[in-house]
Protein backbone atom coordinates (compact mmCIF):
# COMPACT_ATOMS: atom_id res chain seq x y z
CA UNK A 1 0.00 0.00 0.00
CA UNK A 2 1.32 3.43 -1.00
CA UNK A 3 -0.26 6.55 0.51
CA UNK A 4 0.51 10.16 -0.33
CA UNK A 5 0.68 12.16 2.88
CA UNK A 6 0.54 15.95 3.20
CA UNK A 7 3.44 16.01 5.69
CA UNK A 8 5.76 13.13 4.91
CA UNK A 9 5.16 12.52 1.22
CA UNK A 10 5.01 8.88 0.14
CA UNK A 11 4.23 6.35 2.88
CA UNK A 12 4.60 2.63 2.28
CA UNK A 13 2.83 -0.15 4.17
CA UNK A 14 3.12 -3.87 3.49
CA UNK A 15 0.18 -6.25 3.01
CA UNK A 16 -0.01 -7.13 6.70
CA UNK A 17 -0.07 -3.47 7.75
CA UNK A 18 -2.60 -2.74 5.00
CA UNK A 19 -5.02 -5.26 6.49
CA UNK A 20 -4.80 -3.51 9.85
CA UNK A 21 -5.36 -0.13 8.19
CA UNK A 22 -8.37 -1.50 6.31
CA UNK A 23 -9.94 -3.01 9.45
CA UNK A 24 -13.14 -1.42 10.77
CA UNK A 25 -11.60 -0.18 14.08
CA UNK A 26 -8.82 1.61 12.23
CA UNK A 27 -11.07 3.02 9.51
CA UNK A 28 -13.22 4.52 12.27
CA UNK A 29 -10.34 6.94 12.95
CA UNK A 30 -11.32 8.70 9.71
CA UNK A 31 -14.40 9.96 11.56
CA UNK A 32 -12.54 11.36 14.57
CA UNK A 33 -11.01 14.78 14.05
CA UNK A 34 -7.50 15.17 15.35
CA UNK A 35 -8.35 18.52 16.93
CA UNK A 36 -11.96 17.85 17.92
CA UNK A 37 -14.06 21.00 17.41
CA UNK A 38 -11.13 23.36 16.82
CA UNK A 39 -12.39 23.71 13.23
CA UNK A 40 -15.04 26.08 14.62
CA UNK A 41 -12.13 28.49 15.09
CA UNK A 42 -9.58 27.28 12.54
CA UNK A 43 -11.66 26.08 9.55
CA UNK A 44 -8.86 23.97 8.11
CA UNK A 45 -8.52 21.79 11.20
CA UNK A 46 -10.53 18.92 9.76
CA UNK A 47 -7.73 16.36 9.62
CA UNK A 48 -8.32 13.15 11.54
CA UNK A 49 -6.73 10.57 13.80
CA UNK A 50 -6.48 8.35 10.71
CA UNK A 51 -3.81 10.31 8.86
CA UNK A 52 -2.02 11.19 12.10
CA UNK A 53 -1.73 7.48 12.92
CA UNK A 54 -0.29 6.76 9.48
CA UNK A 55 2.22 9.58 9.90
CA UNK A 56 3.21 8.43 13.37
CA UNK A 57 3.80 4.90 12.08
CA UNK A 58 5.99 6.26 9.29
CA UNK A 59 8.09 8.43 11.61
CA UNK A 60 8.37 5.56 14.10
CA UNK A 61 9.86 3.33 11.43
CA UNK A 62 12.30 6.06 10.35
CA UNK A 63 13.50 6.54 13.94
CA UNK A 64 13.75 2.77 14.51
CA UNK A 65 15.95 2.39 11.45
CA UNK A 66 18.08 5.36 12.49
CA UNK A 67 18.65 3.72 15.89
CA UNK A 68 19.74 0.50 14.21
CA UNK A 69 17.00 -1.72 15.62
CA UNK A 70 16.67 -5.19 14.14
CA UNK A 71 13.95 -5.68 11.51
CA UNK A 72 11.50 -7.45 13.83
CA UNK A 73 11.75 -4.85 16.60
CA UNK A 74 11.51 -2.00 14.09
CA UNK A 75 8.35 -3.51 12.65
CA UNK A 76 6.76 -3.86 16.10
CA UNK A 77 7.60 -0.21 16.79
CA UNK A 78 5.92 0.76 13.53
CA UNK A 79 2.82 -1.27 14.41
CA UNK A 80 2.66 0.36 17.83
CA UNK A 81 2.94 3.77 16.17
CA UNK A 82 0.14 2.80 13.80
CA UNK A 83 -2.12 1.72 16.67
CA UNK A 84 -1.17 4.21 19.37
CA UNK A 85 -4.45 6.17 18.98
CA UNK A 86 -6.80 3.27 18.23
CA UNK A 87 -8.55 3.77 21.58
CA UNK A 88 -9.67 7.35 20.99
CA UNK A 89 -13.36 8.05 21.44
CA UNK A 90 -15.35 10.65 19.54
CA UNK A 91 -13.96 14.17 19.99
CA UNK A 92 -10.45 12.89 20.75
CA UNK A 93 -8.87 14.31 23.91
CA UNK A 94 -11.80 16.61 24.60
CA UNK A 95 -14.13 13.61 24.59
CA UNK A 96 -11.68 11.75 26.79
CA UNK A 97 -11.88 14.54 29.40
CA UNK A 98 -15.58 13.70 29.90
CA UNK A 99 -15.47 9.94 29.35
CA UNK A 100 -12.38 9.03 31.37
CA UNK A 101 -14.37 8.58 34.59
CA UNK A 102 -16.65 6.09 32.82
CA UNK A 103 -14.32 4.26 30.43
CA UNK A 104 -10.71 5.05 31.31
CA UNK A 105 -8.23 6.94 29.15
CA UNK A 106 -7.59 6.35 25.44
CA UNK A 107 -4.44 4.36 26.21
CA UNK A 108 -6.34 1.79 28.26
CA UNK A 109 -9.11 1.63 25.67
CA UNK A 110 -6.47 1.18 22.98
CA UNK A 111 -4.89 -1.75 24.82
CA UNK A 112 -8.27 -3.46 24.93
CA UNK A 113 -8.75 -3.02 21.18
CA UNK A 114 -5.27 -4.36 20.48
CA UNK A 115 -5.78 -7.36 22.76
CA UNK A 116 -9.18 -8.47 21.43
CA UNK A 117 -11.34 -8.05 18.38
CA UNK A 118 -10.51 -7.45 14.73
CA UNK A 119 -7.11 -5.84 15.38
CA UNK A 120 -6.01 -8.69 17.64
CA UNK A 121 -7.12 -11.28 15.10
CA UNK A 122 -4.85 -9.79 12.46
CA UNK A 123 -1.90 -9.18 14.80
CA UNK A 124 -2.10 -12.76 16.08
CA UNK A 125 -1.06 -14.10 12.70
CA UNK A 126 2.47 -12.78 13.25
CA UNK A 127 2.70 -11.44 16.81
CA UNK A 128 1.30 -11.81 20.25
CA UNK A 129 -1.06 -8.82 20.62
CA UNK A 130 0.11 -8.29 24.20
CA UNK A 131 3.64 -7.71 22.90
CA UNK A 132 2.40 -4.81 20.74
CA UNK A 133 0.19 -3.41 23.51
CA UNK A 134 3.02 -3.79 26.02
CA UNK A 135 5.35 -1.55 24.04
CA UNK A 136 3.69 1.46 25.69
CA UNK A 137 5.82 0.94 28.79
CA UNK A 138 9.02 -0.16 27.05
CA UNK A 139 12.03 1.87 26.00
CA UNK A 140 11.22 1.08 22.39
CA UNK A 141 7.69 2.37 22.90
CA UNK A 142 9.22 5.74 23.79
CA UNK A 143 10.12 6.07 20.09
CA UNK A 144 6.41 6.76 19.68
CA UNK A 145 5.39 8.38 22.97
CA UNK A 146 8.32 10.37 24.37
CA UNK A 147 8.75 14.15 24.31
CA UNK A 148 10.87 13.63 21.19
CA UNK A 149 8.76 10.78 19.81
CA UNK A 150 7.01 10.24 16.51
CA UNK A 151 3.56 11.01 17.90
CA UNK A 152 4.49 14.50 19.05
CA UNK A 153 6.50 15.42 15.98
CA UNK A 154 3.71 14.33 13.66
CA UNK A 155 0.83 16.05 15.43
CA UNK A 156 2.67 19.34 15.89
CA UNK A 157 3.57 19.59 12.20
CA UNK A 158 0.17 18.31 11.03
CA UNK A 159 -1.84 20.56 13.33
CA UNK A 160 0.22 23.63 12.42
CA UNK A 161 -0.20 22.96 8.71
CA UNK A 162 -3.97 22.49 8.92
CA UNK A 163 -4.59 25.49 11.17
CA UNK A 164 -2.34 27.71 9.08
CA UNK A 165 -0.14 28.90 11.98
CA UNK A 166 3.64 29.07 11.94
CA UNK A 167 4.29 27.68 15.43
CA UNK A 168 4.68 23.98 14.62
CA UNK A 169 7.79 24.30 12.49
CA UNK A 170 10.11 21.53 13.71
CA UNK A 171 13.41 20.26 12.34
CA UNK A 172 12.30 16.63 12.29
CA UNK A 173 15.29 15.52 10.25
CA UNK A 174 17.76 17.00 12.73
CA UNK A 175 15.99 15.45 15.71
CA UNK A 176 15.79 12.02 14.09
CA UNK A 177 19.48 12.06 13.19
CA UNK A 178 20.59 13.06 16.68
CA UNK A 179 18.45 10.58 18.63
CA UNK A 180 20.15 7.73 20.49
CA UNK A 181 19.05 4.76 22.59
CA UNK A 182 21.04 4.52 25.85
CA UNK A 183 18.59 2.21 27.68
CA UNK A 184 16.20 5.10 27.05
CA UNK A 185 15.50 7.39 24.13
CA UNK A 186 17.75 10.45 24.36
CA UNK A 187 19.30 13.03 22.09
CA UNK A 188 22.91 13.95 21.49
CA UNK A 189 24.10 17.42 22.41
CA UNK A 190 24.21 18.32 18.73
CA UNK A 191 20.41 18.07 18.64
CA UNK A 192 19.81 20.27 21.70
CA UNK A 193 18.65 23.32 19.76
CA UNK A 194 16.29 21.26 17.60
CA UNK A 195 14.84 19.67 20.75
CA UNK A 196 14.40 23.08 22.36
CA UNK A 197 12.60 24.27 19.24
CA UNK A 198 10.21 21.30 19.42
CA UNK A 199 9.35 22.06 23.05
CA UNK A 200 8.84 25.75 22.31
CA UNK A 201 6.68 24.82 19.30
CA UNK A 202 4.52 22.63 21.52
CA UNK A 203 4.22 25.42 24.08
CA UNK A 204 3.16 27.92 21.42
CA UNK A 205 0.67 25.52 19.85
CA UNK A 206 -1.02 24.98 23.21
CA UNK A 207 -0.91 28.63 24.16
CA UNK A 208 -2.22 30.02 20.88
CA UNK A 209 -4.14 27.18 19.17
CA UNK A 210 -5.18 24.25 21.39
CA UNK A 211 -6.16 26.60 24.22
CA UNK A 212 -7.20 29.57 22.10
CA UNK A 213 -9.92 31.46 23.94
CA UNK A 214 -12.67 30.57 21.45
CA UNK A 215 -11.50 26.95 21.29
CA UNK A 216 -11.83 26.82 25.09
CA UNK A 217 -15.34 28.25 24.82
CA UNK A 218 -16.43 25.66 22.24
CA UNK A 219 -14.80 22.88 24.29
CA UNK A 220 -16.58 23.95 27.47
CA UNK A 221 -19.87 23.79 25.58
CA UNK A 222 -18.97 20.35 24.19
CA UNK A 223 -18.32 19.06 27.71
CA UNK A 224 -21.82 20.13 28.73
CA UNK A 225 -23.39 18.62 25.62
CA UNK A 226 -21.73 15.26 26.33
CA UNK A 227 -22.43 15.30 30.07
CA UNK A 228 -26.05 16.23 29.43
CA UNK A 229 -26.56 13.50 26.81
CA UNK A 230 -25.05 10.90 29.14
CA UNK A 231 -26.93 12.23 32.15
CA UNK A 232 -30.39 11.97 30.58
CA UNK A 233 -29.70 8.60 28.96
CA UNK A 234 -29.61 9.78 25.34
CA UNK A 235 -26.19 8.15 24.92
CA UNK A 236 -24.37 5.61 27.03
CA UNK A 237 -20.68 6.41 27.51
CA UNK A 238 -19.74 3.28 25.53
CA UNK A 239 -21.46 4.65 22.42
CA UNK A 240 -18.73 7.27 22.07
CA UNK A 241 -16.31 4.40 21.43
CA UNK A 242 -18.26 3.52 18.28
CA UNK A 243 -19.38 6.91 17.00
CA UNK A 244 -17.49 9.51 15.01
CA UNK A 245 -17.61 13.19 15.86
CA UNK A 246 -20.43 14.22 13.54
CA UNK A 247 -22.72 11.30 14.33
CA UNK A 248 -22.18 11.79 18.07
CA UNK A 249 -22.98 15.48 17.82
CA UNK A 250 -26.12 14.76 15.79
CA UNK A 251 -27.36 12.27 18.38
CA UNK A 252 -26.54 14.62 21.26
CA UNK A 253 -28.66 17.31 19.61
CA UNK A 254 -31.80 15.33 20.51
CA UNK A 255 -30.87 15.19 24.21
CA UNK A 256 -33.05 17.18 26.59
CA UNK A 257 -30.10 18.18 28.75
CA UNK A 258 -27.27 18.19 26.24
CA UNK A 259 -29.22 19.17 23.14
CA UNK A 260 -29.16 22.95 23.63
CA UNK A 261 -25.38 22.86 23.88
CA UNK A 262 -24.97 20.49 20.93
CA UNK A 263 -27.30 22.52 18.72
CA UNK A 264 -25.48 25.71 19.64
CA UNK A 265 -22.24 24.07 18.47
CA UNK A 266 -23.85 22.86 15.24
CA UNK A 267 -25.02 26.43 14.53
CA UNK A 268 -21.81 27.97 15.91
CA UNK A 269 -23.71 30.04 18.45
CA UNK A 270 -20.83 30.22 20.89
CA UNK A 271 -20.73 31.75 24.32
CA UNK A 272 -18.70 34.94 24.74
CA UNK A 273 -16.06 35.94 27.24
CA UNK A 274 -17.60 38.35 29.72
CA UNK A 275 -14.52 38.71 31.90
CA UNK A 276 -11.42 36.78 32.91
CA UNK A 277 -8.79 36.71 35.63
CA UNK A 278 -5.47 34.96 36.39
CA UNK A 279 -5.89 31.39 37.62
CA UNK A 280 -3.17 31.70 40.29
CA UNK A 281 -4.60 30.85 43.70
CA UNK A 282 -7.67 29.12 42.25
CA UNK A 283 -8.50 25.44 41.92
CA UNK A 284 -10.86 23.69 39.55
CA UNK A 285 -13.28 23.05 42.43
CA UNK A 286 -13.20 26.71 43.42
CA UNK A 287 -13.97 27.82 39.88
CA UNK A 288 -16.82 25.31 39.64
CA UNK A 289 -18.27 26.73 42.86
CA UNK A 290 -18.01 30.24 41.41
CA UNK A 291 -19.86 29.04 38.29
CA UNK A 292 -22.76 27.74 40.37
CA UNK A 293 -22.92 30.95 42.37
CA UNK A 294 -22.97 33.16 39.26
CA UNK A 295 -25.56 31.01 37.48
CA UNK A 296 -27.87 31.15 40.51
CA UNK A 297 -27.34 34.89 41.05
CA UNK A 298 -28.19 35.86 37.46
CA UNK A 299 -30.57 32.97 36.69
CA UNK A 300 -28.54 32.12 33.59
CA UNK A 301 -26.28 29.26 32.53
CA UNK A 302 -22.92 30.88 33.11
CA UNK A 303 -19.67 28.98 32.52
CA UNK A 304 -16.53 29.52 34.57
CA UNK A 305 -13.79 27.74 32.65
CA UNK A 306 -10.65 26.72 34.53
CA UNK A 307 -7.61 26.44 32.22
CA UNK A 308 -5.89 23.15 31.52
CA UNK A 309 -2.29 22.91 32.62
CA UNK A 310 -0.46 22.02 29.44
CA UNK A 311 3.22 22.19 30.39
CA UNK A 312 4.38 18.71 31.35
CA UNK A 313 7.66 17.88 33.09
CA UNK A 314 10.22 17.25 30.37
CA UNK A 315 11.62 13.81 30.97
CA UNK A 316 14.13 13.24 28.19
CA UNK A 317 17.88 13.54 28.64
CA UNK A 318 20.77 14.74 26.54
CA UNK A 319 23.81 12.62 25.76
CA UNK A 320 26.94 14.58 26.71
CA UNK A 321 30.60 13.81 27.37
CA UNK A 322 29.69 13.63 31.07
CA UNK A 323 26.86 11.15 30.46
CA UNK A 324 23.10 11.59 30.23
CA UNK A 325 21.82 14.86 31.67
CA UNK A 326 18.23 16.15 31.87
CA UNK A 327 17.52 18.82 29.31
CA UNK A 328 16.26 21.06 32.11
CA UNK A 329 19.83 21.24 33.44
CA UNK A 330 21.20 22.31 30.07
CA UNK A 331 18.47 24.63 28.79
CA UNK A 332 17.30 27.75 30.61
CA UNK A 333 14.85 28.14 27.73
CA UNK A 334 13.01 24.96 28.72
CA UNK A 335 13.10 26.02 32.38
CA UNK A 336 11.29 29.22 31.47
CA UNK A 337 8.34 27.52 29.77
CA UNK A 338 6.53 26.55 32.97
CA UNK A 339 6.79 30.09 34.32
CA UNK A 340 5.50 31.47 31.03
CA UNK A 341 2.51 29.13 31.17
CA UNK A 342 1.59 30.15 34.70
CA UNK A 343 1.63 33.79 33.66
CA UNK A 344 -0.73 33.13 30.75
CA UNK A 345 -3.32 30.85 32.40
CA UNK A 346 -6.62 32.61 32.99
CA UNK A 347 -10.09 31.65 34.20
CA UNK A 348 -12.74 32.62 31.65
CA UNK A 349 -16.26 33.69 32.64
CA UNK A 350 -18.50 32.87 29.70
CA UNK A 351 -22.10 33.81 28.90
CA UNK A 352 -24.45 33.94 25.96
CA UNK A 353 -24.36 37.16 23.92
CA UNK A 354 -27.52 38.65 25.42
CA UNK A 355 -26.36 38.08 28.99
CA UNK A 356 -22.99 39.66 28.24
CA UNK A 357 -24.70 42.65 26.70
CA UNK A 358 -27.11 43.17 29.61
CA UNK A 359 -25.31 41.82 32.66
CA UNK A 360 -21.56 42.18 32.01
CA UNK A 361 -20.99 44.84 34.66
CA UNK A 362 -22.92 42.97 37.33
CA UNK A 363 -21.12 39.69 36.57
CA UNK A 364 -17.73 41.41 36.66
CA UNK A 365 -18.53 42.93 40.05
CA UNK A 366 -19.58 39.54 41.45
CA UNK A 367 -16.38 37.95 40.13
CA UNK A 368 -14.27 40.74 41.67
CA UNK A 369 -16.04 40.27 45.00
CA UNK A 370 -15.45 36.49 44.88
CA UNK A 371 -11.75 37.02 44.16
CA UNK A 372 -11.49 39.35 47.14
CA UNK A 373 -12.76 36.78 49.63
Amino acid sequence: MIIKDEIHGTLEFDDFEERIIDSAPFQRLRRIKQMSITSLVYPGANHTRFEHSLGTAYLSSIIARRLGLDADTARRVKLYGLLHDIGHTAFSHEGEDVLKKYLGDHESLGRKKILSGAIADILSENYRPKDIAGMEKSSYGSIVTSDLGADRMDYLKRDALNTGVAYGIIDVDRIVHTLAMEKELCISKGGLEAAENLLVARFMMFSTVYLHRTVRIATAMLYRAMEGAIGDGTLEPERFMELGDESALALMSSSKQGGPWANALLARRLYKETCSFPSAGWTGAGVKSLEKKLSAKFNRQIIADYPHQFFKPVAFRVKTDEGLRPITELSTLVQSLRKSEEERRRVLILTDSQTRQNQADGISKEVHAAKSL
